[in-house]
Order: C-alpha cells, then structure tokens, then sequence
C-alpha cells in the first residue's frame, strides 16, 4: 500500500467513525413522549375529538420540519467532511424538531386513552 492509499484510508475510517455520531433523526424514528391522560379527563368526548384532529392536522408539519433538519444536518455533515470544521459548526441538529413531534404524539395517545375512559365512540 503506497502512501496515498495509506491516507485516503485513514481520511475514509474517520469519516465513517464521525459520521456515524451524528444525532439527529428522522421523523419516523421519533416516540411518543408520555402524557398523562389524566389531562384530558375532564373533556367530553366532542371536546376530545377537536383536540385530537388539531394534533392529527398539526403533526405532518412537525414530521416534515423534523425530517428536514435531518437533511439539513446530514448536508452540513458531508460538506464537513470535504471542507472539515467550518462547515461542521453549523451542524445543530433536530432536538427541537424532535421534541415537538413527541410532545403532540404523546398528547394524541393520552386523548386516545383519555376517550376510552369516557367511552366515546
């Protein structure tokens, strides 16, 4: 192995091994925060239905803003490699995203749980 195979091979085992750290995720590997419900206990069941369909309406936007800070991140994260710090330091990743997308699924399944207890239709 020449000299430059020797670098390109330890320019590839190190990306690999740092590209593998990266923490984003995609929406559909987001869980369900738990909610109690216990919050949604004192709703009638027409109440509880509203409040279902505004978190059914609301989140494929979440999914979508989840998902493209996952590709954000992801092409901030090739372009590190090819121009390395500069480019990485705008890596953020989705936490926030991610977080919000919990959050309204695991309100979705406390009114779900929250609408059986009542025994709404």
């Amino acid at each position: 192995m020449n000299k430059y195979q020797k670098i390109h091979l330890i320019i590839f085992v190190i990306a690999i091994f740092i590209g593998g750290c990266s923490t984003t995720e995609k929406a559909s590997e987001v869980s369900a925060t738990y909610i109690s419900a216990d919050t949604y206990q004192g709703l009638s069941c027409e109440q509880l239905f509203a409040e279902a369909e505004k978190l059914r309406a609301s989140i494929p936007g979440l999914e979508k803003d989840v998902d493209q800070a996952y590709k954000d991140d992801k092409v901030a994260e090739q372009v590190g490699w090819w121009l390395f710090a500069p480019a990485l330091l705008f890596m953020d990743g989705n936490s926030d995203e991610h977080n919000q997308l919990a959050l309204a699924r695991g309100q979705l399944d406390a009114i779900r749980t929250a609408a059986i207890s009542a025994e709404c239709n």
